[in-house]
């Protein structure tokens, strides 16, 4: 994690989020100075002797709330197709959200994060059937992924529902995907599909960034309009002995 106001916001929020829920969740913030190159090594490393389950890495890209691009680090990037590549347990990439906002209500005005005064969060889980998928319906199933004690007050509350929806191509998939993304706070893909499956034939083509996938790729561009977050998975992969 580099230095500065960004990373010590980011060990302030965690540690905040360990004193909330002091029976269920600990925090140990580790710090390494390594070039760039070798960054994953510290990170696989942390992860093998800690027993990690998951990881969790920023997309290199972030936007202004306009969509316009804010920065972008190229040694994120070949960082997280490094982790992806190396990684002793299954990964995540989170693009945050407040990418695009020219979203607008019934009214014709601009929305944005600060009107939405809802107390509800939605979760969306996209499963296609690809080798991944399986993991992000793992994140999604509270009695797998959390502490029953931090959970106990949010499964009182959940609302789940199972949506089925027939496509046939890629291009299908993607109207669908467009039409549902700004009911959603958060939506949980996999990575990997197999290239010859016709339920994102021709997405591959316009694909910008392998490490997301053909589905990530999709949610995460500006051309469609949401004020979703995304985390893309990949199950962990298993070495040959």
């Amino acid at each position: 994690m580099p230095n500065g106001p960004h990373s010590e916001s980011v060990v302030f929020t965690f540690n905040q989020f360990e004193r909330d829920n002091s029976e269920a969740v600990s925090v140990n913030v580790f710090t390494a100075v390594s070039p760039p190159n070798l960054m994953y090594e510290d990170i696989c490393n942390l992860a093998m002797n800690r027993s990690t389950s998951f990881i969790i890495l920023p997309f290199h890209r972030r936007w202004y709330v306009d969509g316009t691009i804010e920065t972008e680090d190229d040694n994120v990037r070949r960082l997280n197709l490094d982790i992806l590549e190396k990684a002793p347990c299954s990964v995540g990439i989170l693009v945050e959200g407040r990418r695009n906002l020219r979203s607008t209500n019934l009214r014709g005005t601009s929305s944005s994060p600060s009107s939405n005064n809802s107390s509800t969060f939605n979760i969306a889980v996209i499963i296609l059937g690809g080798r991944d998928d399986w993991e992000a319906i793992a994140l999604g199933d509270n009695d797998q992924t959390f502490d029953n004690k931090m959970l106990r007050p949010i499964r009182e509350t959940v609302d789940l529902t199972y949506v089925e929806e027939q496509v046939n191509d890629g291009p299908e998939t993607s109207s669908f995907l467009r039409s549902v993304v700004e009911n959603y706070q958060l939506i949980i893909v996999g990575r990997r599909y197999n290239s010859e499956d016709p339920l994102t034939s021709g997405l591959r083509e316009w694909c910008e960034f392998q490490e997301l996938g053909v589905i990530g790729d999709l949610l995460s561009s500006t051309d469609i309009i949401g004020n979703y977050s995304l985390l893309i998975v990949q199950q962990q992969q298993l070495w040959p002995g």
